[in-house]
């Protein structure tokens, strides 16, 4: 009886995947996490934005006095939605410019604080005028999201640090990635 059923399993999957394949249909029609069917495993967000940011520091440790320069950090853009802004547009800078300020960079958090316990980390107000911006993109594809982290120099719009990541594109992160609706009123003129 085992041995008949492990048979009919076997021949009902080649028969599945001989219809699949003859279909033209592939893997990527297949993920089932891109069509939210299956749970998915949640995307630490905190540490992919904390190992972004210990790449830019790696590089720009040599432009970045730590003690004395402020970086201002800036929300990441939508390629295919610019102007556009999302959570995720603020929550990518904003765990990045966190990791920076705990490894002792001065960090301006004012633009793209999600939540009122990131105040500690605003800079006094006596900092001045920042030296450095933390900005970058991100673009949501099929089943992943290309997200690239810049550090630019104001003085000289020098990019010191460049950093570029793929996140699995899951349902939280679609979400998170969706910008809010935005309304504008046209008149004729």
């Amino acid at each position: 009886m085992i041995k008949a059923r492990r048979s009919a399993l076997k021949a009902i999957s080649c028969a599945c995947a001989a219809l699949m394949i003859g279909s033209g249909c592939t893997a990527a029609v297949l993920n089932t996490a891109a069509h939210g069917i299956f749970p998915q495993v949640k995307t630490n967000y905190t540490e992919q934005s904390n190992a972004a940011a210990d790449y830019l520091v790696q590089q720009a440790s040599t432009y970045i006095n730590r003690y004395n320069d402020l970086i201002i950090v800036e929300p990441f853009n939508d390629v295919d939605q610019p102007g556009m802004s999302s959570e995720l547009s603020k929550m990518l800078p904003e765990h990045i410019g966190i990791r920076l300020s705990h490894l002792g960079y001065k960090t301006d958090l004012s633009g793209v604080a999600t939540s009122a316990d990131t105040n500690y980390l605003k800079p006094p107000a006596s900092t001045g005028a920042p030296d450095f911006i933390l900005a970058g993109t991100y673009k949501r594809r099929r089943i992943e999201m290309d997200v690239s982290a810049r550090i630019v120099d104001i003085r000289t719009k020098q990019v010191i640090a460049a950093f570029d990541y793929i996140m699995p594109l899951t349902r939280e992160t679609n979400e998170l990635a969706t910008p809010a609706p935005k309304i504008t009123r046209i008149t004729d003129q």
